[in-house]
Formats: structure tokens, sequence, C-alpha cells
């Protein structure tokens, strides 16, 4: 046979192999690259912060019942949490921008109030609080 006729078999061939390349591929195989966006979104961090602790008495003794207040002081409001059995309170969902004051107290027994500042970066305040006998 000569080359002249075996040019166009061969040429009908390599036309067959380059198209089937270029077919995309099957189920089994899969691509190196996605053009879709599945990645998981980053979740936005929150701008909120949890001021949560203890009310114990002079003896170290978590403190029912007391009442601790939180005061916003951009709109001096005030909110009041009672302790449970533990002791302890906890307040959530508190905005980063805003300065805070803390007092806890329970009958004539009270502490000394705490501050958390907007500079205070901490997503998870802890404060306790010691109830003693208020100075006369």
């Amino acid at each position: 046979m000569s080359l002249v006729k075996i040019l166009p078999a061969l040429l009908l061939l390599l036309l067959a192999c380059i198209a089937s390349a270029q077919q995309s591929p099957g189920p089994e195989e899969k691509p190196n690259v996605y053009l879709q966006n599945d990645r998981p979104k980053n979740a936005k961090e929150s701008n909120t912060r949890t001021i949560q602790g203890t009310v114990k008495d002079s003896s170290d003794n978590p403190q029912s019942e007391a009442i601790v207040q939180l005061k916003d002081l951009k709109t001096s409001k005030i909110v009041d949490f009672v302790t449970k059995d533990d002791g302890k309170f906890i307040f959530g969902d508190l905005p980063m921008d805003i300065n805070y004051e803390l007092a806890a107290k329970h009958g004539d027994l009270s502490a000394p109030v705490k501050k958390v500042s907007i500079y205070d970066t901490r997503k998870n305040v802890i404060l306790n609080f010691q109830l003693s006998a208020a100075k006369q």
C-alpha cells in the first residue's frame, strides 16, 4: 500500500482521537479546577460580647437571688439579673461599642461597681463579685 492511500485513513483516525480527547470528562474523571464558588463563606465576626460571672458572699459561697445590675453608659438604661442557686449571672448580645457598669447587691450586702470599657476587646468577659456589708 502506498502512503497516499493510507494518508486519508490516518487523518480520519487522528481527527477522531482529537475529538474524543476534547469531550468533557466522564463521571469517573473529575476536573481539578472548579469554577463555582462552593467554598463556605467566612462567618462575619460578631460585634457583641457576653458579660458573665458569679456573686459570692464574704465566706466565698455562691449567693442565690442576688441582684446584678448592668448599666449601659450610653443610654443610662439599667437591666437587672437575679442570680440562680449557683450565684451565676449572664448578660448576652451586648454591643462592643458601649461602656458598661455592673453592680451586685443582696439585701444590705453589696460589691464595688465594676466597669467594662469599649477598649476591652474580649468577647466573653468574666466578672466575679464578692458581697460585703456597706461601709458607713
